[in-house]
């Protein structure tokens, strides 16, 4: 069971790389729910999520979370210290919202943004949320461990609309090369000038024998010019 859990994260995650560019370090926002979830099932979120994930992680939370826990006293002091430990992440809110407010701004930014997050939650009507923003991965606590959700039909229309925008500008780029190509091919070429240089005729030198004989009694030799081509 252990090795198809692990498998099952694997292949979630790398659609997330492969789609959205999510790049370890992850970064995984918890919520006060899902602190407290761990803190019933005895669960060391700092050990158990980067096993799972397989990469580095740096767990995060906000001041809103920690708030909303801070507000509710004893009943999630547990939740409270966990939340506690791990970094804060900036949601630039003055005012303290609600956690699932929080983290569902912090959700929409992400998907259009560099910064990407995993969102950790036990709150039903947060992940209900969540599954509207394209390209956010939940996380969750069942059978006393940690998992991922599957994907959501917004993320996968959303991966689904940017392959098809992909394959419309490689049709048009090969449509664009094509063009050139064929224009290339109908482009008459120019006469070549070396083919209608005329040919330098060379003359040649032919050595007649005549039968005059020098003082030496050697035989007279005489140049005679003329073409390298027979005479019509």
């Amino acid at each position: 069971m252990k090795v198809k859990r692990l498998k099952r994260a694997n292949r979630l995650l790398t659609f997330y790389k492969y789609n959205y560019k999510f790049v370890a370090p992850y970064r995984v926002l918890v919520d006060g729910t899902f602190c407290n979830a761990a803190l019933q099932e005895k669960l060391n979120l700092a050990e158990q999520i980067p096993k799972y994930l397989t990469e580095e992680t740096h767990l995060m939370t906000t001041n809103c979370v920690l708030k909303e826990l801070e507000k509710f006293g004893p009943l999630l002091y547990g939740a409270f210290v966990i939340a506690k430990q791990f970094e804060i992440a900036e949601c630039t809110h003055s005012t303290p919202r609600a956690a699932s407010d929080c983290l569902a701004h912090l959700a929409r930014r992400a998907a259009s943004g560099k910064t990407k997050y995993l969102i950790a939650t036990q709150d039903d009507e947060l992940t209900e949320k969540l599954r509207a923003i394209v390209g956010t991965p939940i996380m969750y606590i069942k059978f006393k461990t940690v998992l991922l959700d599957n994907i959501s039909e917004a993320t996968k229309a959303g991966c689904s609309k940017e392959e098809s925008e992909i394959k419309k500008l490689k049709e048009l780029k090969n449509a664009l090369i094509g063009q050139q190509e064929l224009k290339k091919k109908k482009k008459k070429k120019g006469v070549n000038p070396l083919s209608c240089k005329k040919k330098i005729m060379k003359a040649s030198v032919d050595i007649v024998r005549t039968g005059e004989r020098t003082a030496s009694g050697k035989r007279k030799r005489t140049k005679k010019k003329g073409s390298s081509m027979d005479e019509e």
